[in-house]
């Protein structure tokens, strides 16, 4: 597990984002979500990342009443993205994202964003290491 917590990053995340347009709407990043299996997109504005919408962003905007057909994800993204270098290590990610209370982190390289490490990029990796998946 040491060795795994040392390694860069980079090795953790899962490339090629989906993303999506901040003017679409919940149901539409939900949509998006279900048909790949995963529990986040990084939100694009003219081009670039400027937010991310997750699984738990759209169970609060139900549980506050809001229509997912007609709120966008403009509306209740989260907009605070941190971005880290690809060469840190994991053990450093994880308490980046401890101290940020945030569970997606981007990791750029030479520049440009390479990815998003996630905690559960890092727990998948360890299950099918030990055996479990």
């Amino acid at each position: 597990m040491e060795t795994r917590l040392l390694a860069p990053v980079k090795e953790f995340v899962t490339p090629n984002l989906l993303t999506i347009g901040k003017d679409k709407t919940l149901h539409d990043a939900a949509v998006l979500m279900a048909s790949v299996n995963i529990g986040s997109l990084v939100v694009q504005c003219d081009d670039t990342p400027c937010g991310i919408i997750t699984e738990r962003d759209i169970i609060r905007s139900i549980a506050a009443g809001r229509q997912l057909d007609e709120t966008t994800i403009g509306d209740v993204m989260t907009q605070h993205l941190i971005t880290i270098s690809g060469s840190i290590p994991v053990k450093d990610a994880l308490v980046v994202m401890s101290k940020e209370a945030i569970r997606h982190l981007l990791v750029e390289e030479g520049g440009r964003i390479i990815g998003m490490f996630s905690f559960k990029n890092f727990l998948d990796l360890e299950r099918l290491r030990v055996g479990f998946i």
